[in-house]
């Protein structure tokens, strides 16, 4: 056996996590550190590895096994003894044991660092549910309540150790990559356990507010929920507000887009960067690998809140608390609608009319109560611009009602209403994305507090 290791010129970032025993046998040929010959033995080490794991699997039943079932076994294989390489000093150590340790060897090593890692997934585990956020929101629940019993329940080293057998939709502010089996969730929960950390300097009930002003229906949504809470905390750093209740009204949003507004997307990831020491230092945040992967973060939320400057949609980033429980405290009253007989001969005389400046005469003498209004605007099928000079009859609380009851949803307009009703909705919808920003935020502001009798 050797005595003195070799040292390489491999370039470590070209190999891969998922599948790090073949992409070192690869570099490490391309460089000249391995031999043809050794190279060649490595491989039929491999193969005999494979049968004698296949007679295992067959329990010596059956000398041959389908080609998918012995490429899953080769990939278990190759990935064990990849797990174990990655756990040496250094990649000159991984090579020194390629070249004097068999296969056979390599691999039971990586049957111990398997057990090892099960141990420390088992660990992050504990964490993240003793850290879990009380929240409704169902992705993150069932990801922690059962998204990883398949996991640590059927988790098998021997034939299937690159497998990932769970169930995990919810999405992290750093989604891993690269790494298979037992190493992605072990990182998966790592990281997952950093964001529940950060959550827990925060009021449960406060963040489900938050993330309701993010989406009405957060609770069925895929969207992380400490990505959302870090924006707001920013948020508030950046104000120099109080941080626990991540909140904004509509002057402190208007503030932030004057600070932010000229500065370029360098200055203001460094205006972020310095904002977030603070807010570690305001929360007094000790964990290390915590205050790491927030600040990992900042690049990605730098190119978030430029593009929010550019397209005036600060308020889709730094989102204004919403309480969902809290009814509507305004109610209003659509009016009572004209006779049948009545509204069939005004809608005759307006369809009648050639010059919409008479149509628009026939709605301010004849049309009394915003539901007959509504009937009008649906009936006569107007085009953009037609219904756009009616809706600028129209006071600010009663575009909010018409809004409130006629929201723009495509996926499901074609099938729950008819053409006229999508007409009436695209109008409307058209009408409202040319407002000034201001009046928008107003009404918009005005349909979450209406109630509509």
């Amino acid at each position: 056996m050797n005595s003195v290791k070799k040292t390489t010129k491999i370039d470590v970032d070209k190999l891969s996590g998922e599948f790090y025993f073949q992409s070192l046998l690869q570099e490490a040929y391309v460089k000249g550190v391995l031999s043809p010959k050794e190279s060649e033995r490595v491989q039929l080490e491999c193969l005999k590895l494979l049968a004698d794991c296949t007679e295992r699997f067959t329990k010596g039943k059956s000398s041959s096994v389908r080609v998918e079932i012995a490429q899953g076994i080769m990939a278990s294989n190759l990935y064990t003894i990849g797990i174990h390489l990655k756990s040496l000093a250094d990649v000159d150590d991984a090579l020194f044991q390629i070249e004097n340790e068999s296969i056979e060897n390599l691999y039971e090593y990586g049957l111990q660092v398997l057990k090892r890692k099960i141990k420390v997934a088992s660990y992050f585990y504990n964490r993240v549910c003793k850290t879990k956020l009380k929240t409704p929101n169902q992705a993150y629940n069932i990801t922690i309540d059962q998204g990883f019993k398949p996991f640590f329940e059927n988790y098998e080293i021997n034939f299937h150790a690159h497998e990932i057998p769970s169930d995990i939709d919810y999405q992290l502010i750093h989604p891993v990559t690269d790494l298979a089996g037992v190493e992605f969730v072990i990182k998966y929960l790592e990281n997952l356990y950093y964001e529940n950390l950060f959550c827990s300097y925060f009021d449960a009930d406060i963040i489900d507010e938050v993330m309701s002003g993010y989406h009405a229906s957060y609770r069925n949504l895929l969207d992380n929920i400490c990505k959302q809470v870090f924006h707001n905390a920013l948020g508030c750093q950046l104000l120099n507000v109080p941080l626990h209740p991540l909140d904004f009204s509509l002057a402190d949003l208007d503030a932030l887009d004057q600070q932010l507004k000229k500065h370029s997307q360098a200055e203001l990831q460094r205006q972020l960067k310095t904002a977030a020491q603070e807010l570690i230092t305001q929360l007094q945040l000790t964990n290390p690998s915590l205050k790491k992967y927030l600040i990992a973060a900042l690049p990605e939320i730098a190119t978030t809140v430029f593009k929010g400057l550019v397209t005036h949609t600060l308020n889709k980033v730094f989102v204004p608390r919403n309480n969902p429980n809290i009814k509507p405290i305004r109610h209003y009253n659509m009016g009572i609608k004209m006779d049948d007989a009545a509204y069939r001969e005004m809608v005759t005389e307006f369809l009648s009319c050639r010059f919409f400046n008479d149509k628009l005469a026939i709605i301010k003498e004849q049309i009394k109560t915003l539901a007959d209004m509504e009937d009008l605007l649906i009936a006569a099928e107007l085009k953009a611009a037609e219904a756009a000079m009616i809706f600028d009859l129209l006071e600010d609380i009663e575009l909010a009602v018409l809004t409130k009851r006629h929201p723009l949803h495509p996926a499901i307009d074609a099938i729950d209403y008819s053409a006229s009703e999508v007409q009436m909705q695209q109008n409307l919808n058209a009408y409202m994305r040319a407002l000034p920003r201001d009046r928008l935020a107003k009404i918009l502001g005005m349909t979450t507090t209406i109630e509509v009798v």
